[in-house]
Parts: C-alpha cells; sequence; structure tokens
C-alpha cells in the first residue's frame, strides 16, 4: 500500500540510526563470510602476500577493499533501496521505507546516488587506512583519520536533525525522504 506524499510520516532519526547500525552488523558478516570464501579459495592477494613474504602495493589493496568490500555495498543498498520493496532488510523489518520527496518510485539511479553519498565516510575510512600510513603499514593519521570521518557522519546527523523532513545529506541529494510504513 502506497502512501501519498501528504499522508506519510518521516522516520525519526533514531529509528533510522537503529537500522543503519544493524544493517552495518548484518552487512559486516557477510563481508566477513565472503573474505573467508576469498581466503579459503585463495583468491584474496592481501594473504598471499602476507604468507609469501612479497608484500602488496597500496594501490592493489584500495582496488581490493573497492571489489570485495564497497562494491557489495553498493550493489546491496541500490538493489534493495531501488527496489519495489524500496527498504533494506533492517528498514523492512523496522517498518521503515525510502521514498522520493515527490513520491513515485525510488529507481536505480536515486538509489545509486544515495549509496554513493551515505558510504562517502566509509570510503574516507578506507583511503585513510591504506594511505595515511607508514610503509611498514602502521597508521600514522590516527587522530586526522577519527576527526574527519566523524565530522562527516556528525554533518550526515545534524542535517538529518535540522532537516523539515529529517533528510541527511545522501537524501537530500538524491531526492528522497524515509518515512515509517508502521501506524503508531
Amino acid at each position: 500500500m502506497a502512501t501519498t506524499v501528504s499522508q506519510r510520516r518521516n522516520a525519526s532519526i533514531g529509528r533510522r540510526a537503529f537500522s543503519y547500525c544493524a544493517e552495518v552488523i548484518l552487512l559486516f558478516a557477510g563481508l566477513l563470510l565472503l573474505q573467508g570464501v576469498l581466503i579459503v579459495l585463495r583468491l584474496n592477494p592481501l594473504v598471499q602476500s602476507v604468507l609469501s613474504g612479497s608484500g602488496i602495493s597500496k594501490g592493489v589493496y584500495h582496488l581490493w577493499l573497492l571489489g570485495t568490500v564497497d562494491l557489495p555495498l553498493i550493489l546491496y543498498y541500490t538493489g534493495t533501496l531501488g527496489s519495489s520493496a524500496q527498504a533494506t532488510l533492517m528498514m523492512r523489518w523496522l517498518g521503515l521505507r525510502l521514498e522520493p520527496v515527490h513520491g513515485g518510485p525510488v529507481g536505480a539511479r536515486r538509489a545509486l546516488v544515495r549509496t554513493v553519498v551515505m558510504l562517502i565516510p566509509f570510503e574516507v575510512n578506507h583511503f585513510f587506512l591504506v594511505w595515511a600510513n607508514s610503509p611498514e603499514g602502521i597508521p600514522n593519521q590516527l587522530s586526522l583519520q577519527y576527526a574527519v570521518v566523524g565530522i562527516l557522519i556528525l554533518t550526515y546527523i545534524l542535517t538529518a536533525a535540522l532537516s523539515p523532513r529529517g533528510q541527511s545529506v545522501h537524501d537530500l541529494l538524491a531526492g528522497t525522504v524515509v518515512i515509517n510504513t508502521r501506524e503508531g
């Protein structure tokens, strides 16, 4: 049952945050499983380089993260949010749905834009993990990393808190809003 733009109730920031955190735990488990399978199949170049003592370039390491962490997340969020359900698994469980501000289906383009922007803090963290460390791989910019990622996350939260519709940065850029699908 689709709600009209005037009938919908915007989801609270707390409920959205809980949904996102629960989703992150679910996805982390899935990514660990994927990495485990790739290790067992001897397809993980990081493990192979450690075992052989040959080392791996930072570029290859970052590409590995993009292909085996970022890409699955982008496909998951874009696929679920752009589907007819217009919700991730946790959003559905909690009675939340993504809708365009002016109604209609979300679609793949909007879902992709929202997903890519939503994952910017995640990718900035990857950038620091790969590129901001010593030649031995020891992180040496942790304070800057935490500050930059923290500021980005705080910006997303404050934007949602100050927006009349509860829209965060990714919702504003994609033209979407998260709504409650349950009464009460």
